[in-house]
């Protein structure tokens, strides 16, 4: 999925120089996103977890 970065300025909303995406497309992105970045989403969560659990046994031990 090849793609083009465009610069939107008022001067070209203004010139009506833009495309609308559809909600659909946004939605499927989305979706692709988020499995994506299950995985990465999951070890983030272990990883805060084993901190502070971490963190609550030095407060302990202090």
């Amino acid at each position: 999925m090849a793609s083009k970065r465009v610069k939107i300025s008022f001067q070209t909303v203004n010139d009506g120089k833009y495309t609308v995406i559809k909600n659909s497309a946004i939605a499927e992105t989305n979706q692709r996103v988020k499995a994506a970045m299950k995985e990465v989403v999951r070890v983030y969560e272990k990883k805060e977890t084993e901190s502070q659990q971490s963190a609550a046994l030095l407060v302990l031990n202090a």
